[in-house]
């Protein structure tokens, strides 16, 4: 046979039909996406793991008032509580027996540069305003610290305080004083607690020595980073 001959006898083959089930390709389309979908997570966690590599684990889930990166949030030990030490005539600890506060830490607090009264670099630790009376002392003490939320922070259930509560400080030297709880109050930040903090510096009885603690309560403010509310607890010096 000629080549010519074999050349006008070839033929390309011939494909065979395919058929296909609905079934199969509603199966081929499920395999489909759900690999795309399985590829797309896995390029979210790689670029998420790269970008908090290195970064520090929150140490809580809930925010506190004037968090900052450089706020102390870790609870200090008994040794460490144990340990501290202030001034004969300045005080040391502070207790609410029935809030489950003991020997909290209190710390000297002054102002910001913005004129707000200053608050603990540790959560758990309470801050004396230094421009305000001495605990035991004639006039009003005033001791602020970290709350906002319930649990969170040494303040964090001030607000459960109830009328009659006791409220003890030690000094330095050992001495202590005890207060009891008289009266409370709520107020929206800005001018609402700003024109009560007059109140907050005088007695709920004229005459009689007294503390007041503050700390925040309310709604968070992620933007300004604090808290909607000012809570504040009025305590005179028991007899």
């Amino acid at each position: 046979m000629g080549t010519r001959n074999i050349k006008d006898k070839m033929k390309l083959p011939t494909l065979r039909k395919l058929h296909f089930k609905t079934s199969q390709i509603i199966g081929a389309i499920a395999i489909i996406l759900l690999a795309a979908f399985c590829l797309r997570v896995a390029i979210w966690e790689h670029f998420y793991i790269k970008r908090i590599e290195g970064t520090e684990r929150p140490s809580a889930s809930l925010p506190i008032e004037g968090e900052e990166d450089e706020t102390d949030r870790e609870q200090p030990t008994a040794t460490e509580v144990s340990e501290y030490n202030v001034a004969p005539d300045k005080p040391r600890y502070l207790t609410i027996t029935s809030l489950g506060i003991i020997n909290a830490r209190v710390v000297e607090v002054g102002l910001r540069n913005n004129g707000a009264l200053d608050t603990p670099y540790n959560i758990y630790d309470v801050g004396w305003y230094t421009d305000s009376v001495l605990p035991g002392a004639s006039g009003t003490s005033v001791i602020d610290g970290h709350g906002g939320a319930p649990g969170i922070g040494v303040f964090g259930n001030l607000p459960q305080i109830q009328p009659g509560a006791e409220i003890n400080i030690v000094m330095g030297d050992g001495r202590s004083f005890n207060y009891v709880a008289y009266d409370t109050a709520t107020k929206a930040l800005g001018d609402e607690a700003n024109n009560y903090m007059e109140t907050a510096f005088s007695s709920p009885e004229e005459g009689k020595a007294s503390l007041t603690l503050i700390t925040c309560t309310g709604d968070w403010w992620q933007t300004s980073r604090t808290y909607s509310h000012r809570f504040f607890i009025r305590a005179i010096l028991a007899d």
